[in-house]
């Protein structure tokens, strides 16, 4: 059932909002802001303004949505209440010495991921009025009583949301609590989705940007096969070709036939992690026109952890350059010229013992280059091994490689 809600917008003062104006008064539905709050985490467009709406909804003032690194205990980013203007030095004299004070912070550690609490349940007036943070810091920057959770992130630098309301109101009520009950699952929802939004725009971006400086066509398909990142060397070959095109966002052989094989080497990657390559014919004269390498994203990736199980799929027009070179993998990884060379054919499509009958060495001494290979990739398997190499290297600038070495899980 839809039902709406009059709330009352509030002017700021000195950066913080004046509880005794009114600027404007709003009508809000709740499926309307649920509907937003999803819209706006995925779309990044107003996704701040929308959970100060959602603030508003429950007659807080602000919110705080922050991030402590589990690691250096230091932030990894701060966003609240977009007028909120004098926020910020508030919150670096908070990090640097009122964090410390602050009982909020073993609450908010002892209280299981995910779920709700109001401050008020647990600091009593009495324990306020002899705090030294409630009063040296919170009450004085006109703030008071906070609904707070922390919501569960990979890798242990969990999200924190805040929704706070101004010094000198009543605390939060029944009825706020039980509005707020009603829609905090979707908050908490949309607030992931939003992370997942950003790693995944900031990866696409880089990749688009960082592979275009190597020449190499790179287009990434989430787990639905969806193309979610084009980029413009992978632009500018599928102008070039009429072999391969994108419908949508479906990337299709224009043959049939080659269509139904490249659609099948998809799946395939996708469910076993393996590896393929792949030729496709130009349809008009049946010649090979176009050489793929299709490879599971390695889930060290930060795309793989937001787009699930995807693709990395690289192209080149018959006569262009190589997908890589040993002299990239090099420098990229820190391998030696042999390692190099073997990395270099794998990529290729080459299997080890194709690559050691062709250079007259023994499949011992190519098993010995592989595992030299994932150990200095932090991979376990070739399909991880391709995969990760080929990615790295679609975002770094051919001419700043330094020696690095990934890591997969350690």
């Amino acid at each position: 059932m839809s039902f709406g809600k009059t709330i009352a917008r509030r002017q700021h003062s000195h950066g913080f909002l004046d509880v005794n104006k009114n600027r404007d008064i709003v009508v809000v539905h709740k499926d309307e802001l649920i509907g937003d709050l999803y819209e706006a985490a995925l779309t990044q467009d107003g996704f701040f303004e929308t959970i100060q709406r959602v603030a508003e909804w429950v007659e807080a003032d602000m919110f705080h949505m922050y991030s402590i690194d589990a690691i250096s205990n230091s932030p990894r980013f701060s966003y609240y209440t977009p007028t909120a203007t004098t926020f910020d030095g508030m919150i670096a004299r908070y990090v640097e010495y009122y964090r410390g004070l602050d009982p909020r912070v073993d609450l908010v550690n002892c209280q299981p991921a995910n779920t709700w609490f109001a401050c008020q349940d647990h600091f009593n007036d009495r324990y306020v009025s002899r705090s030294e943070f409630f009063q040296d810091f919170l009450i004085p920057n006109g703030l008071r009583y906070m609904f707070g959770t922390r919501i569960a992130s990979a890798g242990g630098s969990d999200v924190l949301v805040a929704l706070v309301r101004a010094a000198g109101r009543a605390s939060f009520t029944d009825r706020n609590r039980a509005d707020f009950t009603s829609i905090s699952g979707h908050m908490q929802r949309a607030i992931r989705c939003w992370q997942g939004a950003v790693e995944l725009h900031h990866s696409a971006a880089v990749g688009a940007e960082m592979s275009a400086l190597l020449s190499i066509a790179a287009i990434v398909l989430d787990r639905q096969l969806r193309a979610v990142s084009v980029n413009p060397e992978a632009e500018t070959m599928l102008r070039a070709t009429a072999s391969l095109k994108l419908r949508g966002d479906r990337l299709v052989a224009t043959s049939s036939s080659v269509n139904d094989a490249l659609q099948a080497a998809f799946g395939r990657v996708a469910k076993s992690g393996h590896g393929e390559t792949l030729a496709i014919t130009d349809r008009a004269n049946g010649n090979y026109d176009l050489f793929l390498s299709i490879n599971a994203l390695p889930s060290s990736s930060g795309v793989a952890r937001t787009v699930g199980p995807g693709l990395l799929v690289m192209a080149r027009r018959k006569g262009s350059s190589r997908l890589v070179t040993a002299i990239q993998l090099r420098q990229a990884f820190d391998l030696s010229a042999a390692e190099a060379a073997a990395a270099e054919a794998l990529i290729d499509g080459a299997s080890p013992d194709e690559y050691a009958q062709k250079n007259g060495v023994s499949i011992a001494t190519v098993r010995t280059q592989l595992r030299a290979i994932y150990e200095k990739t932090g991979t376990r398997t070739q399909a991880e091994a391709v995969g990760l190499m080929l990615w790295v290297l679609t975002q770094r600038p051919q001419a700043r490689y330094e020696p690095c070495k990934a890591s997969h899980g350690k």
